[in-house]
């Protein structure tokens, strides 16, 4: 799902509201404001895919709901069939056991020749260790709003697990981390029963490889489990773990924050509805026990929707992306963890630099220097930030005090060119378009612009520099 934009707002759906649906579950409510009329008109659309080449469902709200859109899911096969299929598979000798990386479906014998005629790309005679990973098989889905299966990378695996494991939880809740999963369930293999996981993913291509207790199919932008086992068997998994439950999960970075907000909260309800009597108290803002897995620049985003989650300063790298792989960059990957639990309780790895910080409580990169004057180690982006006399705060290297504008700029800014924030509609800071006291409507009726709302103007004007300097 794309993320919020300048003219689009997603809208909360009012409680027991009808909403239609798609293959991919209940849609969501968005409103689309015309800049050029000044209109808004509200419209459900699919949760999961703004690209209506991926799902082209869209109703309006004020236009008749067309219930055979309504659609159920319609997946190939039965989670139990593909679970028949694959035990097929596995008593195939090698030679015959094929994997069609275009439908992503383990192939029996029988099935070979027509994957091949219509030009599928094939991977051949599949080990049975190599079933034990199946997303070391898998050609990842990269739609970044919708899937993005960027995968972690060992060093990420090895430290996550051995966190969880100092930290006592046993029962891992893994939202769309399916490395993360099968990394766990080969360790229960391996005699090493340290952990019981279960998926929840979209990608219906694991539930070959797991049966139901340990897979369902899930929309984490609606909430939306596809089979009705699938609650159950997540609500029996909470359970049983009771306060030794954590959720780790890896969105979509294109993904709609408020929707993954929505999602969160109702997996937590559901915890804490399953484990209430075996539940400890637990301060994590009405959440469950959580890990997110976000890039920095999102932090705000992350801390408006889920304000009891705060950012560690791990940098989570990945074995399929150029940009969020340390080796790449020279800062490193920009993807953080985002946690509920007191950050103190992580303890990062010294070989890769980092280091505990007293006044903090918590470890810091190497580059991250405790600042004196603002009582904390303030870098997020990988440098070494400086603080601003001026402005009383840390700020990137790259900027510098501007007099005029009041803040630290780039040095070739343009002075006065102010950021659009606030409400759309009025123009005020204090509030967004769908709060906004001048709104007349309900599902689209024309809404009151004030005329404070105009093109920016360009101002091209020196720069001045102020002083800066480190402190570590």
């Amino acid at each position: 799902m794309a993320a919020k934009q300048l003219n689009m707002e997603l809208f909360p759906l009012k409680e027991n509201s009808q909403v239609p649906s798609c293959i991919h579950g209940p849609a969501l409510l968005f409103e689309r404001l015309d800049q050029s009329t000044k209109k808004a008109r509200k419209f459900y659309a699919c949760s999961a895919f703004r690209d209506r080449k991926e799902c082209p469902f869209f109703l309006w709200v004020d236009e008749k709901m067309d219930h055979s859109s309504q659609s159920s899911t319609n997946i190939s096969f039965s989670h139990r069939l593909l679970r028949k299929r694959y035990i097929e598979f596995k008593k195939q000798p090698r030679n015959n056991r094929h994997l069609c990386c275009t439908c992503g479906l383990l192939l029996l014998e029988d099935e070979v020749a027509k994957h091949q005629q219509e030009g599928h790309s094939l991977k051949q005679r599949i080990g049975l260790k190599e079933l034990k990973s199946p997303s070391f098989l898998f050609t990842p889905l990269d739609n970044n709003k919708t899937f993005a299966q960027y995968l972690f990378s060992k060093s990420t695996v090895d430290f996550l697990l051995k966190t969880l494991e100092y930290l006592e939880f046993t029962h891992i809740l893994c939202v769309g981390t399916p490395r993360i999963h099968e990394a766990i369930q080969n360790l229960k293999k391996s005699e090493h029963k340290i952990f019981s996981s279960m998926l929840l993913d979209l990608d219906e291509r694991y539930a070959q490889f797991y049966p139901p207790a340990l897979f369902t199919k899930y929309n984490m932008f609606n909430h939306h489990f596809f089979a009705p086992e699938g609650r159950e068997k997540v609500s029996e998994f909470l359970k049983e773990g009771k306060d030794h439950v954590i959720m780790v999960t890896d969105p979509p970075f294109g993904g709609m924050v408020e929707a993954l907000a929505s999602s969160f909260t109702k997996l937590s309800s559901m915890w804490k509805e399953q484990a209430d009597d075996g539940i400890k108290t637990h301060k994590g803002g009405g959440l469950l026990p959580t890990i997110l897995f976000f890039p920095y620049f999102m932090e705000k985003r992350i801390l408006e929707e889920l304000p009891s989650l705060a950012m560690l300063d791990y940098k989570v790298d990945y074995d399929n992306h150029n940009l969020f792989n340390g080796q790449n960059k020279k800062k490193g990957s920009p993807v953080r963890i985002f946690t509920n639990i007191s950050q103190v309780l992580f303890s990062l790895p010294l070989q890769d630099g980092y280091w505990f910080c007293e006044p903090c409580q918590r470890f810091s990169s190497h580059e991250n220097w405790h600042c004196k004057d603002c009582g904390a180690c303030t870098s997020k982006d990988g440098t070494k930030y400086v603080h601003c006399d001026a402005c009383l705060r840390c700020v990137k290297p790259s900027r510098v005090h501007c007099f005029k504008c009041g803040t630290c700029q780039l040095i070739d800014h343009e002075c006065g060119r102010k950021t659009a924030a606030g409400c759309h509609l009025c123009g005020e800071l204090d509030h967004k378009r769908r709060d906004c006291p001048h709104r007349t409507d309900n599902y689209g009726e024309e809404i009151f612009v004030n005329n404070r709302i105009r093109k920016r103007k360009k101002i091209f004007s020196p720069t001045i520099s102020g002083k800066r300097h480190r402190m570590k």
